[in-house]
């Protein structure tokens, strides 16, 4: 078993022009500091692994907490946009064939998490409003290893 916690308090440069680089329009953000941009303030990592003869399990767990996503959205007023929590599950069963060929599978998004997004509709990182919701499925895949 392997696991981690990590906590990261980040700040970035003060949001007070945050119009994707112009100086036409000024921003509609409020002075302040936002975070950096793809820092989650928690991270969290678990993994499980089991190895012994022609047999390979493994199964890993990773969430993080909200981050920024971009500290100003292309599209007028230029909110802030952040990705809200999330997590995942993924994990492999390998068996060995032989010494050098190993087939197996292996699945990502298991929990068929949907990835969220909100935006500062104010701009204030405080007040968030939902924006958009992907969904990324379940994958499979089905391996073939050779070592030559």
């Amino acid at each position: 078993m392997s696991a981690n916690y990590t906590f990261i308090k980040s700040k970035g440069l003060p949001s007070v022009f945050l119009n994707a680089g112009g100086t036409i329009n000024p921003s509609t953000v409020t002075p302040g500091n936002l975070p950096l941009e793809q820092l989650s303030k928690h991270n969290v990592n678990a993994t499980i692994f089991y190895e012994k003869g022609p047999i390979s399990l493994r199964a890993a767990y990773n969430w993080r907490s909200r981050f920024l996503l971009t500290a100003a959205d292309v599209i007028f007023p230029y909110y802030s946009i952040f990705n809200e929590a999330t997590g995942q599950l993924d994990a492999s069963a390998f068996f060995s064939v032989t010494k050098d060929i190993k087939i197996g599978v292996q699945g990502v998004n298991l929990l068929n998490e949907v990835t969220k997004t909100s935006q500062a509709y104010t701009g204030s990182a405080d007040l968030l409003a939902p924006r958009s919701y992907f969904m990324n499925d379940r994958r499979f895949s089905f391996v073939v290893r050779g070592n030559f």
